[in-house]
């Protein structure tokens, strides 16, 4: 016999998803323009135009709101680059895909991105001191990267090495890339950083064209 429906409880459940993208949005804001330490509850329930109590009944305390955020959109962006890799490009494309996946991602989410390089997690070495949920998913994120590096490497498409440490560099001029458009005011639009990743990604990854001997004059 089918299980009765809760309208209350479906209700219930829908108001709180609503909450918490809207805690979500000023948490983000407020923890990018405050840092973790300074950032107050009360700032983020004004901003969210909800009370303290509504938010302390979904997230606890300041630090689970913190850690919901960042695993909330760390899984959003391993999906995104999941799918990009999924989508049966060749390798070169495939990495031009995942760079204007990751920078379209971060230039809808910057206050996220403001947050994110705020806290000080290297994209690189990976979120120290953080859950075993955010590791997971920055180690989840860095395989979907070293499959694209192993591929092209195997074709002839990119430097001979260690396709994880590729991966590794990739994310470190991803990350430099983005954190100077945060300096310098957010301006540029994301089809100039996508080509400005690009051009590097060609002059840092790909391998140079095989040389031909030229034919002896007649």
């Amino acid at each position: 016999m089918p299980a009765k429906r809760q309208p209350r409880h479906e209700a219930r459940q829908a108001r709180t998803d609503v909450y918490r993208q809207h805690i979500f949005t000023a948490a983000e804001r407020v923890f990018a323009d405050c840092g973790f330490d300074a950032a107050k509850v009360q700032d983020i329930a004004k901003l969210a135009r909800l009370s303290m109590g509504t938010i302390y009944a979904i997230f606890p305390s300041k630090s689970d709101l913190f850690r919901a955020v960042l695993e909330a959109r760390g899984r959003e962006l391993l999906e995104l680059a999941r799918r990009v890799a999924a989508a049966g490009h060749a390798p070169r494309q495939a990495l031009r895909a995942l760079g204007e996946a990751y920078i379209g991602f971060f230039v809808a989410h910057p206050d996220f991105l403001r947050m994110h390089l705020r806290d000080g997690t290297s994209w690189v070495l990976g979120p120290a001191a953080a859950t075993q949920g955010r590791v997971q998913l920055w180690r989840d994120v860095h395989a979907v990267q070293t499959a694209v590096f192993r591929r092209g490497i195997a074709d002839g498409v990119f430097i001979d090495e260690e396709p994880g440490f590729l991966a590794k560099l990739y994310s470190a001029l991803d990350q430099v890339l983005l954190a100077d458009w945060v300096a310098d005011g957010m301006r540029a639009e994301g089809a100039e950083l996508v080509a400005r990743l690009d051009a590097i990604v060609d002059r840092v990854f790909c391998a140079p064209p095989p040389s031909h001997p030229r034919r002896p004059a007649r």
